[in-house]
């Protein structure tokens, strides 16, 4: 069994390969380690920044927020995807999917470098960095998570998109109903003759 370190790396160079044996394996403690330190470090980044700009108290709450939203998001996100994948014919397991995706938040850790470099930097080049960073770590922490649900399902790449995409979809086809079913409420319809 490979140690948690290797397993990290195969993850950052080698990501379809690598997801896919944490899948099969299911190292579940390792995943737990991984997803919180990919959550913990960044915290204390946005922690000490907002402490040392003086804000009394709001830094403590935002901190336990993130950590107990952070880890809901990842275990109702797993059963969601998990469902809609078997939906989709996908053959693996929630606990599969589970520790890949832990695996998969590991790149939001090298925000934390990249905030630092970039307050080393004039304001225009700091703003664009700090966003141009973030976008970056967000592509690749999806692809991370289209890899997981690849690997644990044994579906297309396409397919693996549409499954992570489906819970969005979804949302966005809700809202829209229920604007439209606002919208008649509110717009008088003319009078019966």
């Amino acid at each position: 069994m490979d140690t948690i370190f290797e397993q990290v790396y195969d993850v950052l160079f080698h990501p379809r390969a690598a997801l896919q044996k944490i899948a099969e394996r299911r190292p579940i403690g390792q995943a737990l380690i991984i997803f919180l330190i990919s959550v913990i470090i960044p915290m204390w980044a946005v922690y000490f920044g907002v402490k040392a700009s003086g804000l009394p108290q709001a830094p403590g709450v935002m901190l336990v927020l993130e950590l107990f939203g952070s880890l809901l998001f990842w275990l109702l996100g797993t059963a969601v995807w998990h469902l809609i994948a078997e939906l989709f014919g996908g053959r693996g397991t929630a606990l599969g999917l589970l520790a890949a995706l832990g695996f998969a938040h590991f790149p939001r850790v090298l925000l934390v470098p990249l905030w630092v470099l970039s307050s080393l930097m004039p304001p225009g080049i700091s703003a664009f960095l700090v966003t141009g960073s973030f976008l970056v770590i967000l592509v690749w922490s999806l692809w991370l998570d289209v890899y997981a649900i690849k690997g644990t399902y044994q579906v297309s790449g396409a397919k693996a998109v549409l499954i992570l995409l489906t819970p969005l979809l979804a949302g966005v086809a809700g809202m829209f109903i229920i604007m439209i079913l606002l919208a008649s409420a509110v717009i008088p319809w003319p009078p019966n003759l």
